[in-house]
């Protein structure tokens, strides 16, 4: 089969590789329709010699297809289901897992990375290739409700498996509800699927905080109500709409040092912030507890549990609620996924997220 491998900075590689197999009886063999390259796939792309990516590594961890064949122990599925796969694989049956933070798993890990959790990497291989092998079957994959059960829907169920689960898990941990006032800081794919998922709780302002006018116009058709570049143009838009306390809930998509303050800024007190990005990782950041103490307001990092998500998301995007297809700006064969990269890396042709085809 074909598949896109990592090896060495900035090193992608379309290459043929044996098709997997069923190794255990928890697995199924899915024949891959759509893949997505996410904007942590350009972490590994930009930094993978520092985050311990190894040569050879099969990327991507975004994909929706068809069974092709399950293991003895498999009862959820069957050969034909058209599925969508969170991020995360998990056996959906451990003390996290029954507590919706599947991304917690004890048997769990992330496809297409040789790192968080142990069952990750090894023979567990990524999305971004013909066929993928998915451990804890019954556990990670979703099947796809007849009406969106075809190639012309990929692109609209693609995103449940991460980035728009992300946006929602962020709109979820600030408690986002009808009446709010929400601000999201950060124009990229996740920030744009927070402001649908913030239109989805019900909040009647919801603050789009970006400097690229196309991501923009795309945020406003899609639940934005308000933008602005951020600084004090930010802090006068939510003061109006909030008589001046502050939005009920921030989701910061970015997270790093910057955002984190801005979003801190804007809160009101008994507040909520999510921090849903990466940034953190990769430079220092002051934590802000001292300045939220006597402020009471909460402050949520943490990675989206996506198959908790799924199920409750697909229903929402059958009937037109949401349309988290709206991310994606390039549709590329399989074969062209080191262009892909390049594309969102560089943020050329205006692109904001990039599906493959196998």
């Amino acid at each position: 089969m074909r598949s896109a491998r990592y090896h060495g900075l900035r090193d992608v590689r379309v290459e043929t590789i044996p098709e997997p197999t069923i190794l255990k009886g928890s697995d199924a063999l899915v024949r891959v329709t759509k893949a997505g390259i996410c904007g942590s796939d350009l972490h590994f792309f930009n930094n993978g010699p520092d985050l311990g990516m190894e040569a050879g590594t099969r990327l991507g961890h975004e994909f929706v297809g068809i069974v092709e064949a399950v293991g003895g122990d498999v009862r959820g599925l069957a050969v034909g289901d058209r599925v969508v796969a969170p991020f995360v694989f998990s056996d959906g049956s451990c003390f996290f897992c029954d507590h919706g933070i599947h991304s917690s798993c004890t048997s769990g890990g992330i496809f297409g990375s040789p790192f968080w959790g142990e069952h990750a990497g090894g023979e567990v291989e990524g999305g971004q290739s013909e066929y993928v092998r998915v451990p804890e079957a019954d556990g990670t994959l979703v099947v796809i409700p007849e009406a969106l059960a075809s190639d012309e829907h990929d692109l609209a169920v693609l995103p449940l498996g991460d980035v728009f689960a992300t946006g929602y898990h962020g709109a979820v941990q600030t408690g986002v509800k009808p009446g709010d006032t929400v601000v999201v800081i950060g124009d990229g794919a996740v920030g744009l699927c927070a402001v649908q998922a913030a239109a989805l709780k019900g909040a009647a302002a919801v603050v789009l905080l970006g400097h690229h006018q196309d991501r923009v116009a795309i945020g406003m058709a899609n639940g934005a109500t308000h933008t602005a570049e951020g600084g004090e143009e930010a802090t006068a838009v939510v003061r109006e709409l909030s008589d001046g306390r502050g939005a009920d809930a921030v989701i910061d998509s970015i997270s790093g040092d910057a955002s984190i303050k801005q979003a801190v800024g804007l809160v009101r007190d008994g507040g909520a912030v999510s921090m849903l990005g990466m940034s953190h990782y990769f430079q220092p950041v002051e934590q802000p507890i001292s300045g939220v103490f006597m402020r009471n307001v909460s402050l949520h990092p943490g990675v989206c549990p996506s198959r908790a998500y799924i199920p409750e998301l697909l229903p929402a995007v059958q009937d037109g609620t949401i349309n988290p297809g709206v991310v994606f700006t390039h549709d590329l064969p399989l074969e062209d996924a080191a262009k892909g990269f390049e594309i969102m890396d560089s943020r050329a042709e205006g692109s904001i997220k990039v599906a493959l085809t196998p």
